[in-house]
């Protein structure tokens, strides 16, 4: 999202953490006009009858892959006039690269579900402003789906301009906690009243030098140094990252925004209740929460994919709640996966029909739930999955509740690789003791400011923004 940890076995759900580390997909620079992008449209011999939609999908392993086609060959029986014809990047390829080939190579391409940014097909006019399809259809409501998710899919703030896409999936950013290590220290569970003068408090409690020799070897929390997971504190403590809609889009070098990166700085340097790489060893802050090294850490839901298995098999006991509070209130951030139609549609109606499926309650059940993936943005996919199909931690209200205090991630909109970019390398020194924060933030939102009036004023300069490798 550089502290995020790698897992052993890399996982779609790792592209948080990947993006971190610099692993994003490629920047596409330019691409042909869309007239150049024609396909033939057309389906196999014994379907030419029928209107065909061709899907890219998402980036998916192997098992995800296998369910999704069966699940497109139920839809092709439940639907006569329509074929699908559904494409997925293989475990290994690089989504991004594998996109820009296709639209290289004038494939066509009806659907995207995108692991990327759409910006940048947005701007050159390859997507279809869907406004008027779900205006004109009865059985389509954008309220069934997280309201932040749905600003997201708008060109403009406010749901502005035209409409990109539906929402599709999501990350937040929650507080999970080693209730183990909370009972031998004594301190009260994590809950909704914190404030993140509380969470500092505990994380002292919490952190211990059990061997004696004069270093803690258990830690209270983990605030992963990388935009994913500090912009949130910045927004809660009155300041924050970059807003691409302002003039001035830096919001670093705001006083709020310098108090917060100070304070993130204190728990390594100051406090030492957070583990430095060096501390983690190669292990991975989950890990070391499994293993009763750290009580508490920032991590969005995919870390019950993680935590479940290690309850289950070796008695972890553990919790998640909502990111504290600061002087503005609670703020976590959210990650929005879309769902968008290209210009190229021969049929837009037949590709709406097909957009629906794959942003509804059967296929997200099943891609999302049954098989545990990023959630649901359709709020009926994801209550059920955190109120009836997990059972454990036993309270997961905070799974549910946390994307009500969203806010958008800087790095996925408009401009948000190339301005992330910047701020980046701008703040390693910060993260690796070298200076202070507020020594280093003009300097940065000078760059990013600069970059941000660039950018603007060159039409179609978006990037493809970021993703990772598919995987097996």
């Amino acid at each position: 999202m550089n502290a995020p940890s790698k897992t052993a076995k890399l996982s779609r759900r790792d592209f948080l953490q990947l993006t971190a580390i610099g692993t994003v997909g490629a920047v596409i620079a330019a691409c042909a006009p869309p007239a150049s992008l024609s396909g033939s449209g057309e389906a196999s011999a014994g379907t030419a009858a029928k209107k065909s939609v061709f899907v890219f999908e998402c980036c998916w392993n192997a098992e995800h892959i296998k369910a999704g086609k069966e699940l497109y060959t139920k839809f092709r029986s439940e639907h006569a006039t329509i074929d699908v014809i559904d494409f997925w990047p293989a475990a290994g390829e690089d989504w991004t690269a594998k996109l820009l080939a296709k639209v290289a190579a004038g494939d066509q391409m009806d659907i995207i579900w995108w692991c990327a940014s759409h910006h940048k097909f947005a701007e050159e006019g390859r997507l279809v402003d869907l406004k008027d399809l779900v205006a004109s259809d009865t059985s389509f409501k954008l309220e069934d789906y997280q309201s932040v998710g749905v600003d997201f899919c708008y060109d403009q703030p406010k749901r502005g301009g035209a409409l990109w896409g539906v929402p599709t999936n999501y990350a937040t950013v929650l507080l999970w906690y080693n209730k183990k290590m909370f009972d031998a220290a004594g301190v009260p569970y994590p809950d909704t009243k914190w404030t993140y003068t509380d969470l500092l408090d505990a994380a002292k409690q919490l952190t211990k030098d059990t061997n004696g020799d004069g270093k803690p070897d258990e830690w209270g929390i983990s605030i992963p140094n990388d935009s994913w997971y500090y912009q949130p504190v910045l927004d809660a403590f009155g300041g924050g990252a970059v807003n691409i809609d302002e003039d001035q889009p830096c919001k670093l070098n705001q006083p709020q925004s310098v108090e917060a990166l100070q304070w993130l700085q204190d728990l390594y340097l100051k406090h030492k209740v957070a583990p430095t790489s060096a501390d983690m060893a190669g292990l991975g802050s989950q890990a070391m929460l499994i293993s009763n090294k750290l009580a508490m850490g920032f991590w969005p839901e995919w870390a019950q994919f993680d935590f479940l298995p290690a309850h289950k098999d070796t008695g972890l006991e553990y919790g998640v709640t909502l990111l504290p509070t600061g002087s503005a209130g609670r703020v976590t951030n959210y990650w929005a996966g879309i769902t968008s139609i290209t210009t190229m549609a021969k049929n837009p109606e037949a590709a709406w029909e097909v957009t629906k499926f794959i942003a509804g309650d059967e296929y997200q059940r099943m891609m999302t739930v049954t098989l545990p993936e990023s959630p649901a943005a359709l709020i009926k996919t994801t209550d059920f999955r955190f109120k009836e199909y997990d059972k454990y931690p036993e309270d997961r209200s905070a799974l549910i509740e946390s994307p009500k205090y969203g806010r958008q991630y800087f790095v996925v909109a408009r401009y948000g690789k190339e301005l992330g970019d910047i701020v980046t390398p701008g703040l390693d020194p910060v993260w690796e003791g070298k200076t202070a924060p507020a020594a280093v933030v003009d300097d940065i939102c000078a760059k990013v400011d600069a970059k941000a009036a660039e950018l603007k004023a060159k039409k179609g300069s978006s990037g493809m923004g970021i993703c990772r490798p598919c995987t097996a």
